[in-house]
């Protein structure tokens, strides 16, 4: 093929996508918490001040640590308080180190990975000290993995193997560079919409028909506003994708133009584009492989947990985290809410009366005024606390105004009634969001299809 002018663009935006899609891949990272990453370090020399000096020289910031907490919650009234030995206050210390109290523990804003593995290199070169982190990222290889045996089976059935392979390439790229199940199901989508498509290519207008095809455009396009739902980038590079897709069909086209030139007579397809059933026999079966395909991804990602790698270590201590199941080990959010109740209303009861207890729902403390009536001094309580939603609902908001590194900022973004125990294994992060729900709206629209193009099939008379 002679190199023109017109090749420039398609080459420079194929090679541009492909660069993005590689450049820009990325691997689900485990770590226990919602936002953070975990850093333990056991040392003999080193303080946790040291340890603080090293993580800022490096670029880490925010660093929820022991010596940056403060009192959370804190009544005018009474600012300073005498703690029971038992007060949330003490025992949120059991954060900050290891299941053995071995280890110290610090907790890093996630988009600090990069700076945090160059703090954990530089700890490492000290004498006496090891230090390591829950985050973890290995290949998961079952989600892009199933995108490719799809792939090879439409490749099997296709009457034009390189035209379907310049069409659908970048979206099996995709589904390695991005090894999410959502990103596997949406470039799945693709395929099976580019295979409708080139049944038709090159016939007399077949662009006009692919163009008002609701197979084509539903397929391709709704990838696009489905993984919306999950995370905004994962649309971008669907887009990025199928700017390389077009870029290279686009070359194919040119291709074929040229080498038809060759010859002194062009063969014509006799029947066009209109003439071809888009959704025939082929294409049923095609988009049942397809469900099949999506049924076997949602249930891996059910089975998984919304799991797509685990960090599990024998060196690794057990560490603070949220859990799911167990017995709580360690202090919980709700004991923060009681420290909160019995903080704010200390001023208002007696010291006799006083003890640092749970507070039951709908309890009432109160104000005792006075007024004069009818020249007589009478007595009325007015609640000036309530423990209730709206109570709890001011304390979420006062954590959230923190201007400090505040432990309870952690623990109220893994959810207002996660649980906090111990454990060694760490869950991807990389979750995606709202995963199973847009699984399932990914089954649910070839189900309808397949449904709605077979039993308007049977109502004709006509087999599958």
């Amino acid at each position: 093929m002679k190199f023109e002018s017109k090749h420039i663009i398609p080459i420079v935006i194929s090679v541009i996508s492909l660069f993005l899609l590689c450049q820009f891949r990325s691997l689900p990272v485990s770590q226990f918490w919602k936002g953070y990453r975990v850093l333990y370090v056991y040392t003999e020399e080193l303080t946790e001040p040291d340890i603080l000096a090293i993580l800022e020289k490096n670029g880490c910031s925010s660093v929820i640590s022991y010596g940056r907490q403060r009192l959370p919650i804190v009544s005018s009234l009474s600012p300073v308080q005498v703690q029971d030995e038992n007060s949330y206050i003490y025992r949120r210390s059991a954060f900050f180190t290891d299941r053995a109290q071995k280890a110290l523990v610090f907790y890093i804003p996630e988009n600090q990975s990069s700076q945090l593995d160059r703090s954990i290199r530089e700890l490492a070169a000290f004498k006496s000290t090891n230090a390591g982190t829950d985050g973890k990222s290995s290949f998961p290889w079952i989600a892009p993995v199933i995108c490719l045996l799809f792939f090879v089976l439409l490749v099997f059935f296709s009457n034009e193997r390189i035209l379907f392979t310049a069409g659908t390439a970048f979206f099996v790229i995709l589904a390695f560079s991005r090894p999410l199940y959502t990103v596997s199901a949406a470039s799945s989508f693709y395929l099976f919409a580019f295979f409708i498509f080139h049944r038709i290519w090159g016939r007399k207008d077949f662009l006009k028909i692919a163009m008002n095809s609701p197979v084509i455009l539903l397929f391709s396009i709704f990838p696009v506003l489905g993984l919306l739902l999950s995370s905004p980038l994962h649309s971008l590079f669907y887009i990025i994708a199928a700017a390389g897709a077009v870029s290279l069909v686009y070359l194919y086209s040119l291709f074929e133009q040229e080498r038809e030139a060759r010859y002194p007579f062009k063969p014509l397809l006799i029947r066009s584009a209109r003439m071809i059933p888009l959704f025939g026999r082929l294409g049923i079966r095609l988009l049942g492989a397809l469900l099949v395909s999506l049924c076997i991804l949602s249930f891996c990602f059910k089975l998984s947990g919304n799991v797509s790698s685990i960090a599990s270590s024998a060196t690794m201590p057990s560490l603070p985290a949220p859990v799911s199941r167990g017995d709580p080990e360690i202090v919980q959010f709700s004991d923060f809410i009681s420290w909160s109740w019995n903080s704010v209303t200390f001023p208002y009861k007696k010291i006799g009366d006083f003890e640092w207890k749970e507070p039951s729902e709908g309890e009432v403390v109160s104000i005792t005024d006075y007024r004069e009536e009818n020249g007589r001094i009478l007595a009325a309580n007015n609640p000036a606390f309530v423990y209730n939603s709206e109570f709890r609902e001011s304390i979420y908001k006062a954590v959230e105004k923190l201007e400090y590194p505040a432990l309870e900022k952690m623990m109220l973004r893994q959810g207002k009634n996660a649980r906090f125990g111990y454990a060694r294994n760490a869950s991807s992060s990389s979750s995606e969001r709202f995963g199973l729900i847009l699984l399932l709206i990914f089954i649910a629209v070839p189900a309808a299809f397949g449904i709605h193009y077979i039993m308007g099939r049977k109502r004709y008379g006509l087999s599958i």
